[in-house]
């Protein structure tokens, strides 16, 4: 291996390092920058009729008061399920353990080894009664645990509200920037115009698809699941909105999770098909017809440099990763579209 060779391997892995031990900073500020991006269009045209800054904060306002009113709506619901919660888990241990009736040939094979090795061994020494021990649960523990976690993401969202105000408040402020710092030849300024633009456009196209199309699937996983009387089916549809973000992933998590439900609830293999078989008919018809048909090429990056982009994204931030996974292979593809050292990124990540 050569030693420009050594050097890009140990850029790498830094970068990475770097963004692991920065995950707490760079996946918050990640996000802003995509969601500010996605709603500068709905800002600029509120521009027309308030000032910029008028306009940002009625844009942040509205989106945290259709999130909060949605929280709100499903509050007693996911209160419901939040205590019935125990007694699924238990269900679904119930389920998976085997029965003492129907043991396989390994399980048997292996106490008629117990069997004989007790024989050759001969009688036990008699024991006591086995006493269980119960570890003490620390209740104020516990609380102070929960609540301390619940503050920690309250002040991230707070902390990303605030953001993603201020980068919408300031506008083509850092475009400009961007293209100052570019170099002094017009060649390069207007690479860089072109470059951000690209990537603004690509990104704020996907994002609010990814809004419209996630509430639809939310809605119509929603209506659906409470016509066929699956419980929770309002927390349903969020969660199949939600993870709607998350290609490959998202649809396949909601449809085993359903299926699970459904077995749960109705006992019935005819039941748990339907369930299943409608939340991934409307994840097809959302990844397969309108998909296509509203983005087009916008993404333009191969299935399998995507879902290893996911899978990495996924390991390094978690939730946060999954959904920014896509917006970020976004830039880098089109970053190395329009810069010449980067033309083998450019082909391996294109489809």
């Amino acid at each position: 291996m050569s030693i420009r060779t050594g050097s890009y391997v140990i850029a790498v892995l830094g970068t990475v390092i770097a963004l692991k031990l920065g995950q707490g900073f760079l996946a918050p500020l990640f996000f802003a920058l995509i969601a500010s991006v996605a709603l500068a269009p709905l800002v600029r045209w509120l521009t027309r009729l308030m000032p910029r800054g008028l306009a940002s904060a009625v844009v942040v306002v509205a989106l945290v008061g259709f999130v909060s009113i949605m929280g709100y709506s499903l509050s007693d619901e996911a209160t419901a399920f939040s205590r019935r919660l125990p007694s699924l888990i238990r269900e679904v241990r119930a389920a998976l353990q085997p029965s003492s009736s129907n043991q396989g040939a390994l399980r048997q094979l292996q106490q008629a080894v117990s069997e004989l090795e007790k024989t050759t061994r001969g009688p036990a020494p008699s024991a006591g009664t086995p006493v269980t021990i119960v570890e003490p649960v620390d209740v104020q523990r516990e609380v102070m645990s929960g609540a301390g976690r619940a503050a920690f993401f309250l002040g991230q969202a707070v902390l990303i509200v605030f953001l993603i105000y201020f980068l919408l408040a300031a506008g083509e402020l850092f475009k400009l920037k961007l293209v100052r710092i570019s170099g002094a030849s017009m060649s390069k300024r207007k690479i860089t115009v072109q470059v951000i633009d690209e990537m603004t456009q690509k990104i704020g196209r996907f994002v609010f698809y990814q809004v419209w199309s996630g509430a639809l699937v939310g809605a119509v996983t929603w209506l659906l699941f409470t016509w066929l009387g699956v419980k929770y089916a309002g927390l349903w549809g969020v969660a199949a909105g939600v993870l709607n973000w998350v290609p490959y992933f998202g649809a396949t998590l909601v449809m085993a999770a359903s299926a699970l439900a459904a077995l749960l609830q109705f006992h019935t293999l005819a039941m748990v098909a339907i369930v299943a078989g409608v939340s991934v008919a409307v994840t097809a018809v959302e990844g397969m017809i309108l998909a296509p048909l509203m983005l087009g090429r916008a993404a333009s990056v191969n299935t399998v440099s995507m879902f290893v982009a996911l899978m990495f994204w996924g390991w390094l931030w978690g939730p946060i990763g999954l959904i920014i996974a896509v917006p970020v292979m976004m830039i880098i593809k089109t970053v190395a579209d329009h810069v010449e050292s980067l033309a083998p990124v450019s082909e391996l990540l294109g489809d």
